[in-house]
This record gives C-alpha cells, structure tokens and sequence, in this order.
C-alpha cells in the first residue's frame, strides 16, 4: 500500500528534522529509509 501525501510529509519531515516520530502506524512509516519511530499505544 502506498503511504498518502500527507503521510509522505510528515514522514519526510521527521527525517529531515531528525526527530523521532510517533506514531501507531509504524507498518506504513517504517518502509521510509532512515525515519526514527515510536509507538506510544504499545505498553
């Protein structure tokens, strides 16, 4: 599946910023090369 453009924003937008993203949906974001993630939902 493809990720949205607003998506692809943030995603990118994190990289270029060097900040961790938090995000329940790390399946979509982890196909982005060299975006830190963090799900918060998971104990």
């Amino acid at each position: 599946m493809k990720l949205s453009d607003f998506d692809l924003l943030i995603g990118s937008t994190a990289i270029a910023n060097k900040l961790t993203m938090v995000t329940q949906n790390t399946r979509e974001f982890e196909r982005l090369e060299g975006i830190e993630l963090e799900n918060w939902a998971i104990g």
